[in-house]
């Protein structure tokens, strides 16, 4: 595939497959991507679903304990709140969704269907060549080439299609584009995929690295994104998430201190109480029992 079609799709469908609305399913897309050489990214979970399908290369997928091979061919799924890992190290050419069932718009058919996915422990299809999803997305890609004017509504439909594909095909296993990058380098698309990524696994040990990782970006890239786009540092910002988190929880739970630290991802009580104090300017106990009067703003 020409590198040319990876900006494109990935800019058509950033821009027109988002929200996908149907009589019975409709999908809030989260992000899409097409890339030619995606390698390692760090052990991370999602809130959502992704689905992924390897154009070519070799590599292998962990799921929670399970160790997959990845060849030509070869299309997966993350599940909601499953720790996962994409490992290769020549590089796979991979197509990607991320995505999650809007159910206030679904029926109760499908949004029980999409749960017993997300329950579903066969995760990995070879050689999914001929399967109607890939035949789908191979259609979508088709258009892409085709340099017709961009049709908003056929890119929808297909788009729709293929999401709910994805339930029969691991159900059934189970019994225009603008100046981009070749990746999914758009700089509001990578920072909404790392804010995710941050919520997502926001007890867990983040890294500057493991994301950019995750992002298949530089780590240079993705710490100018955080200033350009949010003003900050990764490491303010980081910063600013485990206190939100642990305020939450310091007014609408009895854990202890400590249990809170951990669940918002502070290494021990101490950092927690010295970061928390000079985001919040009081100790967590002292928080607590003022329960956030309206002289306590955080601190910038």
């Amino acid at each position: 595939m020409e590198h040319y079609l990876y900006k494109q799709a990935n800019a058509l469908l950033n821009q027109v497959a988002i929200d996908l609305s149907g009589d019975t399913a409709s999908f809030l897309v989260h992000y899409w991507g097409v890339v030619p050489k995606h390698y390692d990214n760090h052990v991370h979970r999602h809130s959502f679903f992704e689905v992924c399908y390897v154009m070519h290369g070799e590599g292998n997928y962990s799921d929670h304990d399970c160790i997959y091979p990845l060849s030509t061919g070869t299309m997966f799924i993350s599940r909601p709140g499953i720790w996962h890992q994409i490992r290769s190290d020549t590089g796979l050419a991979l197509f990607f969704v991320a995505f999650e069932v809007i159910e206030s718009k679904s029926s109760l058919t499908i949004i029980n269907q999409f749960n017993e996915l997300a329950e579903n422990m066969h995760v990995v299809i070879p050689d999914a060549q001929s399967s109607p999803s890939v035949q789908i997305f191979n259609a979508i890609l088709g258009l892409v080439k085709s340099g017709a004017p961009a049709n908003e509504d056929m890119y929808r439909h297909l788009c729709h299609s293929l999401l709910k594909s994805f339930l029969y095909l691991f159900k059934s296993q189970s019994v225009t584009t603008g100046d981009l990058t070749i990746q999914d380098t758009s700089g509001s698309r990578l920072m909404h995929r790392a804010k995710l990524y941050i919520d997502d696994n926001l007890s867990s040990s983040l890294h500057l690295k493991h994301i950019a990782q995750y992002l298949n970006i530089s780590e240079r890239h993705l710490s100018r994104l955080f200033l350009q786009h949010l003003g900050q540092s990764f490491i303010h910002y980081l910063q600013e998430k485990r206190v939100q988190k642990s305020v939450e929880m310091l007014m609408s739970s009895e854990m202890a201190v400590k249990e809170i630290a951990k669940i918002a991802g502070f290494e021990s009580v101490h950092y927690f109480t010295r970061v928390f104090t000079n985001k919040i300017g009081v100790s967590p106990a002292k928080f607590r029992k003022t329960q956030f009067s309206d002289n306590l703003k955080p601190r910038k």
